[in-house]
Parts: C-alpha cells; structure tokens; sequence
C-alpha cells in the first residue's frame, strides 16, 4: 500500500506516494524534479535506498531527501515561425492529430515504433482503457504495465510535444531484463521490433479477457480476438517407405516473409513460410526424414501482422546479421491464396456476390454472362450450381496496410527503427522517436530494401471486411 512521505530536494518539499517500487518512485521524482535516474540518491534516515526492499523501512510521513542535478534547461534554439511563413507541408503537419513522438531513453526506437502503430488500432485501446478503468485489476507488473502503455496512449493522442516514458520504459525492462542489457560502455543495447510486439501481446494476452473485448462472450482473450489466426498444417514424409500423412490444428499470431535469393515480392515470402520441407522423427522408418510442411489459414484476424524474417547468425562472424534483399510489399494484400479450401471457396462466393452488386449499380447484368459461358461450355455448369450453394465469407480476403516498422543498418544489435503509420488517402506520418513528419505512399513503397535505406521489418495489415471505393482518378490539369 502506497505512503505519503515528504521528499526534500535543492530547499524545495515535495509530497510523494511510497509504493513497492523503486524505479516507479524514481520515475515519479525524475517528472516533478528533472533530475534523472541514474544521478538519483535517495535517503531515509542517514541510509540510502538502493533496492525495492529498502522502501519497506520508510513508515508514513517519513522524511526523505534526494541528492542529485537536475538536468540544465538549455535556452530554445528555434526561433518563432508564423504560420504565413509556413510552407504547404509543414501547415499541413501543423493541423494533424496524433502526431506527438515519443523521446528515445536509450535505444528505445524499436519500442517506440511498435508503439506508434499499435496505438492507430482502436480496439486495442479501447480494451485497454476499459481494463484501466477497472478497479479489479490483479495489480501485479503486468497490469501496472498496461495501465502505463495505456495511459502512454491517452498522451500521446493529447500531446503537442514529445512525450517520455519514463515510468513505462523502466517497468517494461524490469519485468523482462533481456530488454535491459547492456553493452560494454554501460549503454543499453538496441533490441528487435518483433521480440518486443511479441512481448506486449502476451502481456496484453494476459490481462485483457474476453470482458474487455468488442465481444465479452468470446472464449478467446482480446489479442487472440484482434490478431489470432487458426491454421491447418498437414506434414507429408517425402522419403520412400513412410506414406503417413498427419493433420493438426494450430493458432499464431502473424505471419512470416521467408527471403532467400529469389524472394522479390511478400506474396512470395510468405508462400515460402507456408510450404516448407522440416525435419522430424520418422516412426515407420525410425529415424529422422524430412517432411513436407503445409500450412494454410482457417480464420482470418482482424489485423494482420507480417514479420521480413531479415535477420540470420552468422557463424563466422559470432552474431546476427541482415539481408538487405529487395522485397516489394502492397498496399493491398490478397491473402484468399494462403487460406484452407473451405475458406477459400467462401471468400471466392464472397467476391463473386460483390461483383454482382457492382454489376447491377453500373447496370451490367453478370448473371446472364455467367449463364452465357455455361452454355459454351455445359461441362462447368455443374460445378457453378456447386459454388454457388457455398456461403459467402464475411470478409473480402484482403488486408490493407496501416503501419510499417523499419529497421536501418546490416547489424540485428545496432541500427534504427522508425515507424510509419497512414493517416488517410496517401498521407502517412513518419515516427522518428521525437521527431513527427509527414510523407506519402510513395515514401512507403520505397521502403523495400535493397540497401542500407530503412527497410520494411514488420507490415501491419486492417482486414477489409468491405471493400473502400475506387479512388477518384485525377484529370489533366
């Protein structure tokens, strides 16, 4: 239970609460003093406090004292710009929403670009904000560090300047220390985008039941509801003298993009994470014999997540390195060729239906076509009357992009990452830590790779449950 206590620093008093934790405290003294953590020496009676267990000697309304600089307020180094002086861009930035960065505390980029796209995912902050209201919370690190992402995100909807997450930050790293290492010079080491996605979803997975989701009476937790997929995978011995065949049901949580020498596009890269050949314990031939791999999708997810598998160990060189490869990724990504027949089938009925509504709208009359072509060739027409009993998907089998994650640099342990998130149209926003720009679709496409440019690491796909209206084209001025 938290205490009040009075904390005295360079002749001012402040009232502070004394939880269970120390970096929580330190945090809270580093946004009322300035003074960072690491130049922080608390006392309590003539005795530093050093480690969580120390709090427990401080009893209400005790005294503490703090010794420590405060950071210096550097003078402003821009001057004051009128918006008539603006230019058309920078006007355009200047009225956005949502467009506050988050300040890097030590290679944090790869966790404040993952967070700039998960916050543009309004169920997931919807959940969270319910779970922050709740006062059944279990209270444990995992709760305390949800209602700090989504208190990160409240601010950062609100903010006009860089917001630091500080509190956030330091929690995250002590409930998961591999993302606290250090290197050599006492800096903290840069980690990987994906690993942290992966870290936040089974927190989030954790804490978020289905009572917090779009659909309380699901069975399913609110990640597995927004990005859980169920799959099918049936493994084929490839060797002479097994013909078993085995099928199971599994569920993940992305997908991932293969890249070898002739991986040029992500339909490709993620055909090849699909179908692959493994090595596993043959029972009739007792010993290990390769098997032929085949993955396809039984459900779709609300948001799709796809990974660049660009990191690989080099043996010779004792760490990861990365393909720098050029691999394309659209916009609009028709996942109908991955999915298990059934499913496939329905997404096929789906977009056939929705052609026939776009049919009548323009006037065109597509069943007396498909009647046409069943005269020409009598045969099909069987199998029409066959597809046409099969229920329609819900959803059209289509993702559209929303976020990129990128990463700069040939090291896995070094480099940047930078978010990129779609605001509307072709407008998009470039999230550089503290620094918030605006760019286009083109900038987007352009993040391939191919070379030591920023290059696309994680894609963040929206389900398209109904497909948007073609653009307008342009004329000719």
């Amino acid at each position: 239970m938290a205490k009040k206590c009075s904390l005295k620093w360079n002749k001012q008093t402040f009232e502070v609460e004394v939880g269970e934790s120390l970096q929580e405290l330190q945090a809270k003294l580093y946004s009322l003093t300035q003074v960072p953590i690491e130049r922080q020496k608390l006392l309590y009676r003539g005795r530093q406090l050093k480690k969580d267990g120390d709090l427990a000697k401080v009893k209400p309304s005790g005294k503490l004292m703090m010794m420590g600089s405060a950071d210096e307020l550097k003078a402003p180094t821009k001057k004051y710009v009128f918006e008539e002086d603006l230019s058309a861009s920078e006007k355009v930035q200047l009225t956005k929403e949502n467009v506050a960065g988050l300040n890097n505390l030590g290679n944090t980029c790869y966790m404040n670009s993952t967070v700039q796209c998960l916050r543009f995912i309004p169920e997931l902050k919807a959940s969270i904000q319910k779970y922050t209201s709740d006062p059944a919370g279990s209270g444990d690190m995992h709760s305390k560090m949800l209602i700090l992402m989504g208190d990160m995100f409240n601010r950062l909807d609100k903010a006009t300047e860089p917001f630091t997450p500080m509190a956030f930050v330091n929690i995250f790293r002590t409930a998961f220390p591999q993302f606290a290492q250090r290197g050599k010079s006492g800096m903290y080491m840069q980690q990987d985008a994906d690993e942290c996605l992966m870290t936040f979803m089974r927190v989030a997975g954790s804490q978020l039941s289905p009572k917090y989701g779009l659909d309380p009476n699901s069975k399913e937790n609110v990640v597995k509801q927004l990005f859980g997929f169920k799959i099918s995978r049936t493994l084929k011995c490839a060797e002479e003298g097994d013909d078993e065949v085995k099928t199971k049901e599994d569920s993940l949580d992305k997908l991932t993009c293969h890249i070898d020498e002739k991986t040029n596009f992500l339909v490709q890269g993620i055909e090849k994470s699909l179908d692959e050949v493994v090595e596993l314990k043959s029972s009739k031939l007792n010993r290990n014999a390769s098997f032929k791999q085949t993955t396809r999708l039984k459900t779709l997810p609300k948001y799709l997540v796809v990974q660049f598998v660009r990191f690989y160990w080099k043996k010779e060189l004792g760490k990861k390195c990365k393909m720098l490869r050029k691999v394309k990724f659209p916009m609009k990504l028709d996942v109908e060729s991955f999915c298990e027949t059934p499913l496939r089938k329905s997404i096929t009925a789906r977009r056939m239906k929705d052609k026939e509504a776009r049919d009548k709208e323009l006037g065109l009359d597509s069943l007396q076509v498909v009647d046409k072509k069943a005269k020409l060739d009598p045969e099909k027409s069987d199998s029409m009357e066959v597809e046409n009993t099969i229920q329609p998907s819900e959803t059209t089998g289509f993702y559209q992009l929303f976020g990129v994650v990128t990463h700069k640099g040939r090291d896995a342990d070094a480099g940047h990452y930078i978010g990129w998130v779609h605001d509307k149209d072709e407008d998009w926003s470039k999230y550089d830590d503290e620094k918030v720009s605006p760019c286009k679709e083109e900038d987007i496409l352009a993040l391939c790779g191919g070379g030591d440019w920023h290059t696309a690491y994680m894609c963040y796909y929206k389900r398209l449950d109904e497909m948007p209206p073609p653009p307008k084209k342009k004329g000719k001025k």
